[in-house]
């Protein structure tokens, strides 16, 4: 049985690693389909450098630290091999990528069969590895994300351990405990907004907290829509509005404080029914609490620069909804218990509680952190030391591009957008999920107005809240089962983790997020659907006495998901290319060394894959996410020019509009670009003449 089970875990591994295996032997060309994301170029020309002995650079002048570190030591690993040939270590790393994907799919089935069906196991991991749209956003383009999810599902089979194994010997309980904390912290430096996932894992981890009060899940969902609709009915759905303020810090705090006072209020106690006005009373006092509460916190976070909107109204309408809602759900699940049952205080719950649990919980917190805190605060100390600067420059320039008022970079927020629902993948966090139910709503539109094609707002929302009110009530079905695997699974852990995730973009205005900062949503996704179709695997073979229905259901499942990502593979590396088309992924950089002298230093926004092809010139970086701190600084206090004239930068290349028209870039260049002419490369971009004032 130990055989078979090695056999088919390498079976998954086998799967998650033959497409990339396939696409590194493909021409140059279609190889680099792989790599159609400029951002991938940022690490390999810096790890090029640092392999050449010029450090952590991108242009060989301006340290830059616009990475995430553990990506970048496995770029390290492999650009010994660009001295030999530039090509050589691009194919390593998808072999690389296609590796860890197939290692996440062998630890997500460990992870799964725990609690789940080994049907939904398999399907599950085959899932996560195979299907176009995740595999897209992590295994592709050659980013961090593959590593991201590697850690991830590392962390959680970790944790999941520890919590199931209550048992163990304290010496036992401390390693598994600094494993937890040194897998968390690898999660953190594969990407370093992981941090509030990594948090919310880590106090499920040391709290316990292995399931979790049916009514509480109602009131969550409560908290949600009161904060959705009161912002709606204070600000509408006009562009102006949704532009300039997030909803989700208030959300946040909602859903943080909120279940705490009604706890202390005793609304989570097996209590007798209260007089109806006592009832109103308790309910009145938690509302007050809510208000003032979140009035403070919003206020406290308003002075340190994370919510730019404090309005009283929306609060009061906030604490006003949802003081309905809890009062309607606790008269709608009320039920009386037997008189002679003593109701246990709420407050000598939490006292016994600090009394017998709090020091184990602050012993077990400061080993899992020690870790975290050690790797964590090491990295951010040679970052200050060599960089000047704690935290990688890429992620600062992104959140200041969110306070310009007229960039590139910045997008037109709907409230599709701000509710997170964006069908979008770079927008929207849930994407794996609202992509599809926005084909349906479209398709919907199309039976009675069958020229549409724009999303239909009202429709597209009323079908996502739908389906959110559907997954409540299936995972609350059956004495709350699904629910249990769920916790299981750390779930609610993940889940909190997202809001918190997300509310690090919208409530700082960040600009210009990525699809594949949203892996962690699209796994939450994915681990929802396993549970799922576990539950129907169960039934199934409760009907049949037998599973062989679920095993032909297991077999065609799988070949449908490897059809798509066949097919997929498939049309993003052809294996066979045109003699012509064979060099096209060389076109930009070979126009630009025909037009340009040796030797000299050419401004791009952007420019990772034309800095990494390019000969005998070098590619500074115009947008600073691959640039140095001070070159930040220059462009925050408009000293960006001087500190291109003292390279001195000889060219620029890019769009006109954006060089001339949008923030930064016009203040720097409108008297110091001298146009050259248009160039037919990859990039169809302009050629300027840079002319310095000094």
């Amino acid at each position: 049985m130990r055989w078979k089970n090695l056999i088919g875990q390498f079976g998954i591994f086998l799967l998650g690693f033959c497409g990339s295996l396939y696409v590194a032997l493909t021409p140059a060309n279609s190889m680099m389909n792989w790599y159609s994301i400029d951002d991938a170029f940022y690490y390999y020309k810096v790890a090029q450098n640092v392999i050449g002995g010029y450090g952590f650079t991108f242009d060989q002048i301006n340290l830059s630290n616009g990475f995430h570190p553990l990506w970048m030591i496995v770029c390290l690993c492999v650009f010994g091999l660009s001295k030999q040939n530039l090509l050589l270590p691009l194919r390593v790393l998808i072999l690389v990528s296609g590796a860890f994907n197939g290692l996440t799919g062998v630890f997500l089935f460990r992870l799964l069969k725990k609690f789940l069906h080994p049907a939904a196991a398999v399907l599950g991991a085959v899932v996560w590895m195979l299907l176009p749209s995740v595999y897209n956003t992590t295994a592709v383009h050659g980013m961090e994300a593959i590593l991201s999810a590697f850690f991830l599902v590392l962390f959680l089979l970790q944790s999941v351990n520890i919590i199931q194994s209550e048992h163990q010997s304290r010496s036992k309980r401390i390693t598994s405990l600094l494993i937890a904390g040194l897998l968390a912290a690898l999660f953190i430096l594969s990407r370093l907004d992981n941090v509030f996932v990594a948090f919310t894992i880590g106090m499920f981890l040391i709290l316990r907290v292995q399931r979790m009060n049916r009514l509480l899940v109602f009131d969550l969902v409560a908290i949600l829509i009161a904060a959705v609709c009161s912002w709606i009915v204070r600000f509408g759905t006009t562009p102006s509005a949704l532009n300039a303020y997030s909803m989700y810090p208030m959300l946040l705090i909602g859903l943080l404080i909120k279940p705490v006072i009604l706890y202390f209020m005793g609304f989570y106690s097996p209590t007798i029914k209260d007089s109806l006005f006592k009832f109103i009373l308790r309910l009145g006092i938690s509302g007050l609490a809510f208000l003032v509460l979140e009035y403070i916190l919003q206020r406290l976070l308003q002075s340190l620069g994370f919510n730019l909107l404090l309005s009283r109204s929306v609060i009061f309408i906030d604490a006003a909804i949802t003081t309905i809602l809890i009062g309607l759900l606790r008269l709608f699940f009320f039920q009386k218990q037997s008189a002679t049952q003593t109701p246990p205080s709420p407050w000598r719950l939490f006292f016994n509680w600090v009394k017998n649990d709090l020091g184990r919980i602050i012993t077990d917190g400061l080993i899992f952190a020690a870790p975290v805190v050690i790797l964590i605060g090491t990295y951010m100390g040679i970052n200050k030391v060599i960089f000047g600067i704690y935290t990688p420059v890429s992620g600062q320039i992104k959140a200041w591009w969110g306070v310009l008022s007229n960039t590139v970079y910045a997008t037109t927020t709907t409230l599709v957008d701000l509710l997170g629902m964006s069908p979008s993948s770079g927008n929207g966090p849930w994407s794996l999920l609202t992509s599809l139910i926005a084909k349906t709503s479209i398709g919907i539109t199309k039976i009675f107005e069958p020229g549409a094609n724009e999303l239909p707002t009202r429709l597209f929302l009323t079908l996502n809240l739908l389906v959110f009110i559907l997954l409540v009530f299936l995972l609350s079905r059956k004495d709350g089962l699904l629910a249990r695997k769920s916790f299981s699974l750390l779930v609610p852990a993940l889940i909190i983790g997202c809001f918190l995730h997300i509310t690090n973009y919208t409530a700082r205005s960040y600009a210009h997020t990525r699809f594949w900062y949203w892996i962690i949503e699209s796994f939450v996704l994915v681990i929802l659907g396993a549970i799922f179709s576990s539950y129907f695997f169960e039934k199934i073979k409760k009907w049949t006495k037998t599973e062989v229905p679920n095993r032909i259901l297991l077999m065609l499942g799988i070949l449908l998901v490897l059809f798509l990502h066949t097919r997929f593979i498939l049309n993003l590396s052809p294996q066979v290319v045109a003699p012509e088309n064979e060099a096209n992924y060389l076109q930009t950089a070979r126009e630009l060394e025909k037009y340009t002298d040796e030797g000299s230093l050419i401004g791009m926004t952007g420019g990772g894959t034309t800095a990494y092809f390019i000969e005998n010139r070098t590619i500074v970086n115009l947008d600073g996410l691959i640039n140095s701190a001070e070159y930040f600084q220059a462009l925050k206090t408009g000293t960006a020019g001087d500190f291109l004239d003292r390279l001195p930068l000889d060219y620029v290349y890019g769009k006109p509009y954006i060089l001339f028209d949008t923030e930064p870039y016009g203040q720097i260049f409108t008297t110091r670009l001298k146009e050259i002419g248009y160039i037919h490369g990859g990039d169809a971009f302009t050629l300027f003449r840079y002319i310095s004032s000094r």
